[in-house]
């Protein structure tokens, strides 16, 4: 499929999942997930950054809390429905209803560019991540979180899930490490940073639309709690850190 293309499938698709996405965060125990997801991604923006781009920012939870700690930051979507549900919960937010893989912005007017969950809705990878270069300053930094495809049995679900949902283009997919790290390299990025991220938690608490048993289920924002504990545990342990579900990467523009 050409970039054109998706990019139209992509539009018609999220127009359709903006109220899930609502529904996705609605819950405290679902909403406390996200929000150490987000902090781990956050907690890799340099300190000096001042112009960050939030790219992919579907329905505005993580550019909310990004917008609390780093006043000013702009939030890019393909789908205008996304951004409309973002408006609500980003006062004054900075909008942007754009292409990622045709960034709308000048080359190095960023200082930091997140991509959440947004290369693999994307076809041509290392275009997209050339983008995103370009998008930084020689001393910026790419901080994303995609789909790990590491371990075979999620790679197998996951290949299904894509296939089967209606919550998925066909064409979307997960990245295995060396992949991920491999594409940042061949789009112009030094990578400085690759952890995993995400396994019960990931499952029971992240995405209630998908598996709510935690609806019915008394004391889940502490379950939540202990959920992300232990999984940080396990992605801090070699052999067992396959078992994470995304890959925290965080890159630099190399040569600088």
């Amino acid at each position: 499929m050409s970039s054109d293309a998706n990019a139209l499938a992509q539009i018609e698709l999220h127009k359709a999942l903006a109220p899930q996405y609502a529904y996705r965060y609605s819950f405290p125990w679902s909403r406390l997930f996200q929000e150490d997801w987000h902090g781990e991604m956050i907690s890799h923006v340099q300190s000096d950054a001042k112009h960050i781009l939030d790219l992919g920012c579907g329905t505005g939870f993580f550019l909310a809390e990004l917008e609390a700690k780093h006043p000013g930051s702009v939030g890019l979507d393909i789908s205008h429905e996304m951004l409309k549900v973002s408006n609500e919960y980003v006062d004054n937010a900075r909008l942007v209803t754009g292409d990622a893989e045709k960034l709308p912005f000048q080359p190095g007017c960023f200082d930091v560019v997140f991509c959440k969950g947004s290369l693999h809705h994307t076809r041509d990878h290392v275009g997209f991540l050339t983008n995103c270069r370009k998008a930084l300053g020689p001393k910026g930094r790419l901080i994303m979180s995609e789909p790990c495809n590491d371990n075979p049995i999620i790679r197998l679900a996951r290949a299904i899930l894509y296939k089967k949902s209606k919550h998925f283009d066909t064409g979307d997919e997960g990245f295995r490490k060396k992949q991920i790290v491999g594409l940042c390299e061949a789009a112009g990025f030094k990578v400085t940073k690759v952890k995993m991220y995400g396994v019960f938690a990931y499952t029971f608490a992240g995405f209630p639309d998908h598996i709510g048993i935690l609806r019915y289920i008394p004391g889940a924002k502490l379950l939540t709690k202990l959920m992300i504990g232990l999984d940080r545990v396990i992605c801090a342990i070699p052999g067992l850190r396959m078992l994470g579900f995304h890959i925290v990467v965080v890159g630099e523009p190399a040569g600088e």
